[in-house]
């Protein structure tokens, strides 16, 4: 019991193993999950709402915008009414400035003229004083200089003291040359009085002095502080209120009730949210999305799900994807849209089927799509372009092909975005109102530009294929290609040793080839498995019938003996594949191309001789496996009809039809197709083939009406 439950525990290991590395994907991928639901919807101005109409659920003002708030400061700056302050000291001081300078300047005068009788020298200083009062009173300003480009149109605050006086104009006081004007009108200067020259020079200099000036620190504090109280909103939405309709044109003024909205939704709606339910719900979608992707390879891709190295490259791209596309979108310059996607279908096309290569594509772009909140527009043109990509058979066998192949994803991508633009936007180029306002941008022809990128970087499938070749033990057609030359040390080292050996390779990589392309098996593949299935033959090729001329040595053997040396060419076959590092995938052909059937000319002979003794049938069967898939039943089938086909003699049609059919029922009879996608209706069309091809091969002369079916027919 314990026996069993050993055996059983390490049957099981590889399942888990596998179940293990999809876990790690799913924790990989988790590390992406954004952390709340942001704003989920896409919008632009000059773009229709493609989505229901939407009400508020919640309060929320609208913001102006960048734009908006710039040009406010910058028209607050340009016409803020800058602060002047009155100072009623001026005027003191300057009378006694007045006062002293005069009495001084009047006892030089004295002085000078003694003869002359002396004026009453408060007469003058009574009658400066009153003009300096007056103009004083009438208040002097000092414009400056940055204001002064305004001319008779410029206004200011009055400050006495710390009172605000209000908004004053230049017609409210009076400037410097106005005064100076004023006491030309007013005072009477007398040219023979020097004592009226000596008052009205010292009256003039004094009024220079202004008593209004620009007071720059309140004038700049107030504008601080008139732009920092400036509103960010110009507007209230209330709950309820009809935020867009579906089918709108988004204006300007929608658009910023749609970002006000957002910055409330994300900011504080998402704080009351449970972040690890969203966790969990992202969690939920991605393993559901990874499980289905295990089970259909399980049914679908199971070569591929059960080979470790294999099924790793499969997680490992959409891992390195999930981290691609994290990686882009979080540098603000790139667009989803530079992300080669095309590179997954192209390279798993090249090593597996165009199924799996589908369902891994869906696969990544509905990740990628989860993770970064994508439209449908993103989605929709990467399963397409996908698609494309599968429909061309993208190989990378000749380059010419290669280029041609992403020429046309390069034509969906355009044909797909600009459909899809059009279909959004109804218009080609941007639609201009009367104003020059743009009310429908149109095309964004600038997304091409990203698209070119794309195309240009899927490129880098094409170096890629090598690469994951090695590094995963997969074989590409550019290796295939490279083993089907001729020159090939092994092939020529072959053709010297076994000539027969190479000419029956030769005729069965034919006739495989045709067959294969028929049923829309890898006709590239079986071709070169072919060249190579009967290499083992090189070690003793004379024990072969097509590299004999009379002697024959099986006449000095058993037939136990025989049926060894006959058989041990597919085990020496697989070492010398293994010495000159064949890729795996051949040498399962080398394995399989007799699958578990025997040698039954000496099986049926050494039990004829020895009818006493119980012969094991083993000894005469070949060690398998069976052929587990098309490409190796098929070159099964070609291997033995060109091989039986040697053994007729002037065939007729008929001969090659019943030989086609006795060996493919004898191979169904020991259940060698078993293991195999090989359908019926396949097997079939690999009959009409290769019957045709026989044939010809074997030049069967057409029989006309009224020959003597009897006669012995010609060879062309």
């Amino acid at each position: 019991m314990s026996l069993n439950l050993l055996k059983n525990s390490i049957h099981t290991l590889p399942h888990l193993f596998r179940f293990g590395l999809m876990g790690i994907l799913v924790l990989f991928i988790s590390l992406f999950f954004p952390s709340n639901t942001l704003f989920n919807y896409e919008f632009e101005q000059g773009k229709r709402w493609k989505y229901d109409d939407l009400a508020a659920p919640f309060d929320f003002p609208i913001k102006k915008s960048e734009g908006q708030l710039l040009a406010e400061r910058e028209l607050i700056a340009k016409d803020f009414t800058p602060y002047y302050r009155w100072n009623k000291d001026i005027q003191v001081q300057q009378k006694k400035k007045f006062v002293a300078g005069f009495s001084t300047q009047f006892q030089l005068i004295s002085a000078q003229d003694s003869l002359s009788k002396k004026p009453d020298s408060a007469f003058y200083v009574n009658t400066a004083l009153g003009i300096i009062d007056y103009l004083y009173k009438e208040q002097i300003i000092e414009v400056a200089a940055l204001h002064q480009a305004k001319g008779d149109e410029f206004v200011f605050e009055l400050l006495d003291a710390s009172v605000d006086l209000g908004e004053h104009s230049l017609d409210d006081v009076l400037t410097a040359k106005e005064a100076s004007q004023i006491l030309v009108d007013t005072f009477t200067l007398s040219p023979t009085d020097p004592y009226s020259k000596l008052t009205f020079d010292l009256l003039k200099e004094v009024i220079s002095v202004p008593n209004i000036y620009f007071d720059d620190l309140i004038t700049e504090k107030n504008k601080q502080n008139t732009l920092n109280n400036l509103s960010p909103f110009r507007g209230m939405v209330k709950t309820g209120d009809l935020v867009v309709m579906r089918d709108q044109l988004i204006d300007s003024t929608t658009q910023a009730k749609l970002f006000s909205y957002e910055e409330k939704y994300n900011t504080e709606i998402n704080e009351q949210k449970n972040g690890f339910l969203i966790y969990l719900g992202y969690l939920a979608l991605t393993i559901a999305l990874i499980a289905i992707f295990g089970i259909f390879m399980q049914f679908y891709s199971k070569p591929v799900y059960e080979n470790v190295r294999h099924l790793s490259l499969i997680l490992m791209m959409i891992a390195g994807y999930a981290y691609l596309s994290n990686v882009v979108d979080g540098i603000h310059l790139f667009n989803q849209y530079l992300i080669p996607f095309c590179i997954i279908p192209i390279v798993i096309q090249n090593f597996f089927s165009a199924q799996l290569a589908l369902f891994t594509h869906i696969v990544i772009i509905l990740l990628t799509s989860m993770l970064l909140s994508l439209d449908y527009q993103f989605i929709l043109i990467q399963i397409i372009v996908g698609m494309v990509a599968i429909i061309t058979k993208l190989k990378t066998r000749y380059l010419s092909d290669f280029f041609i192949s992403l020429l046309y994803i390069g034509l969906a991508y355009t044909a797909c975005f600009i459909s899809l633009e059009l279909i959004h936007t109804g218009a080609i180029f941007p639609i201009v109102s009367e104003t020059g306002k743009v009310i429908v941008e149109g095309v964004r022809w600038e997304m091409l530009g990203w698209i070119g990128l794309n195309v240009f970087l899927t490129m880098l499938s094409y170096p890629l294929i090598p690469l994951l070749e090695r590094m995963f033990g997969l074989t590409s057609e550019i290796t295939l290609v490279e083993w089907a030359d001729l020159n090939n040390p092994l092939l020529k080292e072959l053709s010297m040793k076994a000539p027969g050996t190479l000419q029956h390779s030769l005729q069965v990589a034919n006739l495989s080839e045709a067959a294969a392309e028929e049923v829309g098996a890898n006709s590239l593949l079986v071709k070169v498995a072919a060249l190579y299935h009967d290499i083992g033959k090189m070690e003793n090729p004379e024990y072969f019938i097509e590299n004999q001329n009379q002697h024959n040595p099986h006449e000095q053997l058993s037939y136990l003996e025989s049926a060894k040396m006959i058989l041990s060419h597919v085990t020496e076959g697989i070492k010398m594949a293994k010495k000159y590092r064949l890729p795996n995938v051949i040498v399962d052909f080398i394995r399989s191309h007799h699958g578990t059937t025997r040698v039954e000319y000496f099986y049926r002979k050494h039990k004829a001789e020895n009818p006493d003794i119980e012969v094991d049938p083993m000894d005469f069967t070949y060690p398998g496996p069976r052929p587990q898939n098309k490409e190796e039943a098929i070159m099964m089938i070609a291997d033995s009809l060109e091989a039986a086909s040697k053994s007729l003699k002037n065939p007729s049609a008929e001969d090659i039809d019943n030989l086609v059919e006795n060996i493919i029922k004898g191979k169904i009879a020991m259940h060698q197709f078993d293991d195999t996608n090989l359908s019926f209706q396949d097997l079939e069309k690999v009959k009409m083939v290769l019957k045709k091809l026989l044939k010809s091969i074997n030049h069967v002369r057409i029989e006309y009406p009224g020959e003597n079916k009897t006669a012995k027919p010609e060879k062309e």
